[in-house]
């Protein structure tokens, strides 16, 4: 599935950023990701999200760069056309 990404900027209080920061320290994810995942479950309740099961973005990239895999000298530079395709 390829959904495209919009990026947003929310304020929360810093108890639940660290809540979240928590949640993705433990599952070896970004912070991003647990919002998405949160957001996901809060607007369809009941509905399994099939991405609990799916390998997160940094679980790939460790198992990437244990292939020996390289990535682009730009992506540093370049990051926004990397993930959403702009550019």
């Amino acid at each position: 599935m390829n959904i495209m990404m919009q990026r947003t900027q929310i304020y929360l209080p810093k108890t639940q950023i660290a809540k979240v920061k928590e949640i993705a320290r433990k599952r070896e994810t970004t912070a991003s990701e647990v919002i998405r995942l949160l957001i996901f479950e809060a607007l369809t309740p009941g509905r399994r999200n099939p991405k609990r099961t799916s390998e997160t973005l940094i679980q790939a990239a460790r198992r990437i760069n244990k292939m020996g895999e390289k990535g682009p000298k730009d992506l540093a530079q370049n990051l926004d056309r990397y993930l959403y395709g702009k550019f």
